[in-house]
């Protein structure tokens, strides 16, 4: 038989008792408790003491804030500039005018017809 733990004596290390489940009733705290559970043992930060694991939380947290803030800023112009680079790259210039009409311009032109059809005239 294992004897108690004089009571002078310090805690075990490690100390598990952030392990146990909670001791409360609640489905939200046991369901909360599950989760940090999940996270602890997939990520491996079980391991890590207190100050460790809130330093990786720091650089992770604020890796994402960063990377948020650039899709949230930057992405719509960079999308914008990309379909510029995509309409020159597809049809060969970057006007407001639609290849079709150009198109149609340029056939009237070779059979006769006066140059430059209007859109008001289609």
């Amino acid at each position: 038989m294992i004897p108690d733990i004089p009571p002078n004596y310090p805690p075990a290390r490690p100390d598990l008792k952030a392990f146990r489940a909670p001791k409360s009733q609640s489905r939200i705290a046991y369901l909360v408790w599950r989760v940090h559970m999940w996270i602890e043992g997939t990520f491996s930060l079980a391991m890590l003491e207190p100050w460790e694991k809130l330093l990786l939380l720091v650089i992770f947290l604020t890796t994402f804030t960063l990377l948020v803030t650039g899709i949230v800023r930057y992405l719509p112009h960079h999308i914008s500039v990309m379909k510029g680079r995509a309409v020159y790259y597809l049809w060969g210039s970057e006007s407001s005018e639609s290849p079709v009409y150009q198109w149609l311009g340029k056939n009237t032109a070779s059979s006769g017809v006066k140059p430059g059809i209007t859109l008001g005239e289609l």
